[in-house]
């Protein structure tokens, strides 16, 4: 079969169709390629600077925009709340367009100019940021929610477009990043690099962390039915020697333990806590005090109010994980789950780290790493992390000797 293509009404064969196809690829490629060679790095930087410090005090984002810019909105914010290269825990961060109820509503009641003030009004808190979304920095809907963002004290950044100036919204937002194209598309293609670049930073400024999650009974210590004693706690053998050696090697060590004796009445907080105290006092005198201390205190079947619940902190559910490392701004990605039982492995899974099994016990979920105690665990962790990082041996000196 011949295949015929068209150029105006002139008639032309599949080769020369693949040619010309080619070529007109080539220029929008090339012409990309030109505006990113003046990516702006200093103010990408500015703006991820923005948004980390919202967060680190307790803020969220917001995005918005018109067609295109609506969608690179909604990018922004998938990435955030979502993930954009490391397993994490998430960021509120909000697209403005995305109800489309409230947008209609407002658009009807209020004019579409005012379909992103309006929300930026009921939303934004001081020390949020807005970013605002414009390639030719001029959409009246956009100038207004950043004029409301500014009278709220939210922080604003423009994604804009054409030679440094960026229209209206260049004078306005706190912090503008322009991306020097004439046309819409080849600055959509520089707003798609901007929202990598600032998700990118984000991530390795806010969650810089490993971690080695650990289970307790049957992990760290000798597991007894419930144990509420302090006194009859009893390190497993290797566990001191094994924490220093992931230290070392820059993980942070975190305690995540299912606590369900609380639910069922049998102690209650205060106990666990003098066990986590006990144990933490165990643990100081070599250098290996744990980092962190997790539990969970629920269980579905409990007697014990509030605690006879179904929630999402009790292994299987990754729920402690992902608390953890938001407090201390873990890397999942980059981190391990110990522990003894099927739970503990399925929760690891589930929030996106490796998983290690210690002991006899079988586990439907697969673990990473089956390992005979905690030693062999360790090493195994250790091991992986020099072929990962091109790390020294010298981590893994001392261990299993």
């Amino acid at each position: 079969m011949c295949l015929v293509g068209r150029v105006g009404n002139t008639p032309m064969s599949g080769s020369f169709a693949d040619g010309f196809a080619r070529s007109r690829a080539g220029d929008w490629a090339r012409k990309a390629q030109g505006m990113l060679a003046g990516f702006p790095d200093g103010a990408a930087g500015r703006a991820a600077g923005l948004i980390v410090a919202c967060y680190e005090g307790g803020g969220k984002v917001l995005a918005c925009g018109n067609g295109g810019s609506a969608m690179e909105a909604q990018h922004l914010v998938a990435e955030l709340v979502g993930k954009f290269e490391r397993d994490r825990a998430s960021l509120p961060a909000l697209a403005l367009h995305h109800n489309p109820a409230s947008l209609t509503a407002i658009a009807n009641d209020y004019g579409y100019d005012n379909a992103f003030a309006h929300q930026v009004d009921a939303l934004g808190s001081p020390g949020d940021v807005l970013v605002a979304i414009s390639t030719s920095g001029d959409s009246e809907n956009t100038v207004r929610a950043v004029l409301t963002a500014r009278e709220k004290g939210v922080v604003t950044v423009g994604y804009l477009g054409g030679n440094g100036r960026g229209g209206r919204l260049g004078d306005l937002v706190d912090v503008p990043v322009f991306l020097d194209a004439q046309d819409t598309a080849t600055v959509q293609v520089g707003h798609l690099v901007l929202t990598h670049a600032i998700c990118g930073l984000v991530e390795e400024a806010l969650f810089p962390n490993k971690a080695v999650f650990l289970d307790r009974d049957g992990t760290l210590i000798v597991n007894r039915h419930y144990g509420s004693d302090p006194e009859k706690i009893e390190l497993l053998g290797g566990v001191v020697e094994g924490l220093l050696k992931l230290r070392e090697a820059g993980y942070k060590l975190v305690l995540v333990s299912n606590q369900s004796g609380v639910a069922r009445g049998y102690f209650d907080e205060l106990a666990v806590a003098r066990m986590h105290d006990r144990l933490q006092r165990m643990l100081d005198p070599h250098g290996a005090a744990l980092d962190g201390l997790e539990y969970c205190p629920h269980h579905p079947e409990g007697i014990t109010h509030p605690y006879a619940i179904e929630c999402a902190c009790r292994k299987p559910a990754p729920g402690m994980l992902r608390r953890a490392a938001r407090k201390h701004g873990v890397n999942l990605s980059a981190s391990w789950m110990v522990g003894d039982i099927e739970a503990d492995i399925e929760a690891g899974h589930r929030a996106g780290v490796r998983s290690v099994l210690v002991g006899p016990e079988e586990s439907p979920v697969p673990p990473d790493y089956r390992a005979t105690d905690f030693t062999d665990a360790a090493l195994h962790i250790l091991e992986s992390s020099a072929e990962t990082h091109g790390t020294s041996e010298q981590s893994t000196a001392g261990l299993g000797s």
